[in-house]
């Protein structure tokens, strides 16, 4: 806990030039005094004035409540008020023990068995405490003189070897991590009997009751030395500042590693809240530097979390009244007299971090009037959560735990001897005074440009350290990514589909405000928090388009192609031929034709109702027949480039590891004429000089598309009278009916070049939010992914997200984005149980943190080489944008399916696929009763783009409304056959069909290329209702 109600430091009254009533320290007065030459009488009688308002200070606080300044809150020492307001009574004011003293315990470290424990797990035949490996011990500081830090340590619950080791370091300054470990996320509580029972949401495991998952194996530490039962023989070892803070602790892991070399290299965070708002930074950048330096064995750092913490006073200090007013504590006339205070404060503040030394301890002084002054005007309320009233004359009881373990057998257990247990240390607190005001911020940004991520998460009605304070200097921070982060959007933070908190993050810095929770939020909000930690510390709370790029290992040059107007970077070129430089020629090698002897394109299409869009393309004759059906390509995202599929799904090239081409032998270039557009505008190396081009919805979309069909037919006549087909996967389940309805309807009210519009494919998309989301949980079960009871919990989360989508489709805007992050929700409770596969495809793991690798494709793309021959000038290639992105996030949950039936009602032929392996866009065997098993489900994202999806294509195909839907429910399941085999099942009436591909994930043509170009050839050809077809790829 951190305290800021008072200085230990008395204080004198005086007037200001406001004539109002302030105070100063003694050593500030004097200073003044001898500054201006004023007499000692006068000082005399300031020191008597002084008297007078400390006896009649309540009455005042009372009687005038319309002068805010007269109510500085005059009592007791810091220090003292920081232990009571907690009902711990220290015996000790530190634990300094002289040497040789039989109270200095010999043991260094053991495992322990509280005595006291209830097992709640025995109790249910689960585990006793005796099967988890719980140690607490002693090491020695080397660079002390006799210092011994006491800690407790917690194996996970789980999967101990592998978990992420964690460390939870407390404030005060000067209060035991105990706290923590008893009342917040330790494995433990303490009852009213000061028995102890499992912490459910204990962040040694996981708190959802159906996930078994791993979490963390826990360290907790009583420092800086002086606190809990941490001890020393030599008062020099009190620590005044961060750097020896971070030293004593950097040894102290030092010695647990070498105790504990199985979890040496495993994952390491540091975590903490309120004056470990200081602590955490300091010791994140100490072990960094060790790292850095080879100074011992190395810690394996990969983030820090800061719960409601003091970081950067300057910002957080002026923070105090903003929030007190905005909390409705205070009047607008208050919050003007604190705003003046703060003037002082911060002149101190400033020369603290310069001088150092007795100005830290006047500012200190200076700044907590401040507060002194809102605590005193809320008298009764708990300024740890601001909604409560303190208890009595206190706003916590934690005295149990001191009882606790004050007693003699739980010392015996833990091996301290006859060490009393200090709760929190007043000398500790009094060593610490300097350091208070010093601006710990400043070493976060090299720990996070070198990808150490940091969370800082605030409970939002803490006064002490609000999350208003915390926001701000977070915001404020100057790092290489202070500009993206401050434009990045704030989204909710759902814990069982309901909004907990908003966050908003940018590459390795995340924000979170906590709903519901004041100062300690593992306290308030246990389950929130044990799932902000662990999704977290797996990469998954950052925002969705952050974990898009992240997944795929795409990470862009820009976010958006915007390039101004006139740059030099806009590339002259509108079309051109052109021959990749690094092929292999593969068909050449073997006397076929080379690849200059096809016609290959690539170049840019102005687009007319926008302001200045250029939208870039691929443009690949047939190997066949220039006769052969135009195919059009889009891929999903929303914003990730149809690149994705040219070089790694269906493409004429494949890349290799080199970065040369070679041919694709099932390409779908082998039976049609392809189109790969990079759109939305900003994606791939379309761009725009005008922001106002990113679209935000289906409508924008599709008229942009079809100016760009207009341009590709007029500038390629002779391919304008073949028939044309639309064909996507992932998000384009949204593209693609959209793209086909203003086509169709394009065509019927002769708006321009008329284009001969005979199908459109949907292979695993996002089609009808509402229903394919319900699948999730049953396609989940079905492959026996989740338990029973995670399944139920899935069903009624479902409720909410379907509920959310009917008022998006009702209203539009805000609605729908709020209901893509309730819905969301589902897919992330199940990736949560089974963290480590491939959602794109179940059957396999993940490869490293990530599922797939396409980074040779950009790398390939941004060659000077590659860009000069396709003419885009030095514009970088945008994998996935997360400016497109965020522009699209009110049309995720909006139902296209709505476009369909009016399209195949006038014979547009309409195919639907699915790989059965993909959980984001999944299908799911029949249910009882389904005697054509082709009652299907989930539906999901852009594999290149998101991680968050849908699902359920074949039930929204079954339930859709048109003349043919009793008729094609009916409809025998089949045999899809490649070369005699079986590769997948598939039902049709008239135009519509659907295919369920086999042992194929969410990329089928990647998947399945065989499989894959002879169902688009069959289905071209109108033969895909049969159950046998013509062989393609020989």
């Amino acid at each position: 806990m951190l305290d800021t109600t008072e200085s230990q430091f008395h204080k004198y009254i005086y007037f200001n030039s406001r004539n109002q009533f302030s105070y100063k320290t003694e050593k500030v007065l004097l200073k003044e005094m001898e500054a201006k030459m004023l007499p000692l009488p006068f000082f005399i009688i300031i020191f008597i004035f002084s008297q007078f308002f400390l006896s009649t200070s309540k009455t005042i606080l009372e009687n005038n409540t319309s002068e805010f300044s007269s109510s500085a809150s005059l009592s007791s020492r810091n220090a003292e008020r920081l232990i009571k307001s907690f009902n711990l009574t220290p015996k000790h004011g530190i634990n300094v023990i002289p040497r040789g003293s039989p109270d200095a315990p010999r043991l260094f470290t053991r495992q322990l068995d509280f005595p006291a424990t209830i097992s709640a797990m025995k109790a249910s035949s689960g585990p006793s405490v005796r099967k988890f490996g719980h140690y607490a011990g002693y090491y020695s500081l080397p660079h002390s003189k006799s210092a011994k830090m006491f800690y407790f340590f917690f194996e996970s619950r789980n999967n101990r070897t592998d978990d992420p080791v964690v460390i939870w370091l407390n404030g005060g300054p000067g209060c035991s991590s105990s706290v923590a470990l008893f009342y917040e996320n330790g494995p433990f509580k303490i009852s009213d009997n000061l028995s102890l029972s499992w912490n459910h949401f204990g962040w040694d495991k996981v708190g959802l009751p159906s996930i078994e998952n791993n979490l963390a194996n826990l360290i907790y530490v009583d420092q800086p030395i002086g606190t809990g039962f941490s001890y020393t023989s030599d008062s020099s070892d009190l620590r005044h500042d961060e750097a020896g803070v971070s030293n004593d602790l950097y040894d102290f892991l030092q010695a647990f590693f070498k105790e504990h070399p199985k979890f040496a290299k495993n994952d390491f965070y540091i975590t903490g809240e309120s004056y470990a708002g200081h602590y955490i930074p300091a010791l994140a950048s100490r072990v960094h530097s060790g790292n850095k330096n080879n100074e011992g064995i190395p810690i394996n750092l990969k983030g820090f979390a800061i719960g409601n913490g003091l970081t950067n006073p300057e910002i957080q200090y002026a923070a105090y009244a903003d929030y007190a007013l905005e909390m409705k504590l205070i009047s607008k006339s208050d919050h003007e007299v604190l705003k003046q205070d703060y003037v002082d404060c911060q002149r101190f503040i400033e020369k603290c971090n310069l001088d150092g030394g007795s100005a830290c301890v006047s500012g200190f002084n200076v700044c907590n009037g401040i507060f002194s002054k809102i605590a005193a005007k809320i008298e009764g309320t708990n300024y740890y959560d601001v909604r409560k009233k303190c208890v009595g004359s206190l706003c916590y009881d934690f005295s149990k735990m001191e009882t606790f373990l004050n007693q003699e057998n739980v010392r015996k257990a833990l091996g301290v001897g006859d060490i009393k247990f200090v709760s929190c240390s007043t000398q500790v607190y009094d060593a610490m005074t300097e350091d208070w005001l010093h601006n710990l911020e400043l070493k976060i940004p090299a720990l996070i440009e070198d990808g150490i991520k940091l969370l800082v998460y605030a409970g939002e009605y803490d006064l002490v350290c609000s999350w208003l304070g915390n926001s701000r200097w977070v915001e404020q921070m100057n790092w290489s990514g202070h500009k993206d982060f401050g434009s990045a959007k704030t989204l909710p933070f759902l814990v069982d589909g309901k909004e907990a908190g908003l966050m908003k993050n940018h590459g390795p810095l995340t924000f979170l405000k906590v709903h519901e929770a004041g100062h300690m939020v593992p306290m308030d909000q246990p389950k929130a928090s044990l799932q902000m930690l662990r999704t977290w510390m797996q990469g998954k709370l950052a925002t969705s388009n952050e974990r898009l790029i992240k997944s795929f290992n795409l990470i862009p040059q820009h976010k958006v192609n915007v390039i101004p107007k006139g740059s030099p970077d806009a590339p002259r070129l509108v079309e051109s031929q052109f021959d990749f430089s690094a092929i292999i020629d593969a068909g050449n090698a073997s006397g076929g034709p080379s690849v200059q002897q096809f016609g290959h394109y690539a170049g840019y299409y102005a687009l007319p109702h926008s302001k200045s869009a250029k939208m870039f393309y691929f443009f690949f004759e047939s190997r066949n027949n220039n006769t052969d059906p135009v195919v059009i390509w889009l891929s999903g995202g929303p914003g990730c480039s149809s690149s994705v599929a040219l070089f790694y799904e269906n493409g004429p090239f494949t890349i290799s590891e080199d970065l040369s081409l070679s041919w694709n032998d099932f390409g779908w270039d082998k039976v049609s004429n392809l189109i790969y557009v990079d759109q939305p505008i900003g994606t791939g190396f379309s761009y725009t000089s005008n922001s106002s081009d990113l679209r935000h919805d289906e409508a924008g979309v599709s008229n942009d598309l079809y100016d760009f069909l207009q341009a590709f037919f007029k500038e390629h006549p002779k391919f304008a009278n073949n028939d044309f087909y639309i064909t996507g996967e992932s998000y384009a389940g949204h593209y693609i009916p959209a793209l086909a309805s203003r086509v169709h309807s394009g065509n019927k009210k002769n708006e321009g070049i008329p284009i001969n519009l005979k199908g459109f494919a949907i292979g695993n998309g996002l089609t009808n939010p509402e229903i394919q989301y319900g699948a999730y949980g049953d396609y989940a079960l079905e492959m026996k992914l989740i338990s029973e009871s995670l399944h139920e919990s899935l069903k009624k989360e479902y409720a909410d997200c379907q509920s959310s989508i009917k008022q998006c489709n009702l209203g539009g805007g805000e609605a729908c984005g709020s209901a893509y992050q309730v819905c969301a929700n589902i897919f992330n409770e199940i990736m949560t149980e089974i963290d480590g596969t491939n959602y794109y495809d179940v059957r396999k793991k993940c490869l490293g943190s990530l599922c797939y690798d396409f980074s040779k494709m950009e790398t390939f793309l941004n060659q000077e080489n590659v860009r000069k021959a396709l003419g885009v000038g030095d514009i970088q290639f945008v994998s996935c944008s997360t400016d497109v992105y965020d522009a699209m996030l009110n049309d995720w949950v909006l139902n296209l399916e709505a476009k369909i039936p009016a399209l195949v009602e006038d014979g547009i032929n309409l195919l639907v696929y699915a790989g059965e392996y993909d959980l984001i866009c999944n299908w799911l065997a029949g249910t009882k009763g389904q005697e054509n098993g082709l009652l299907s489900i989930p539906v999901g994202t852009d594999i290149v783009c998101t991680v968050l999806v849908f699902s359920g294509n074949s039930r929204w195909v079954e339930q859709m409304k048109w003349s043919g839907q009793k008729d094609f429910g009916s409809a025998k399941t089949v045999p899809f056959l490649v070369d005699g085999k079986e590769a997948g099942l598939m039902k049709n009436h008239g135009p519509l069909t659907f295919l369920k591909v086999h042992d194929a994930g969410h990329m089928v043509p990647m998947d399945q290329p065989k499989a894959s170009l002879q169902m688009l050839k069959n289905w071209m050809q109108g033969k895909l209702d049969t159950v046998t077809g013509p062989k393609v790829g020989h």
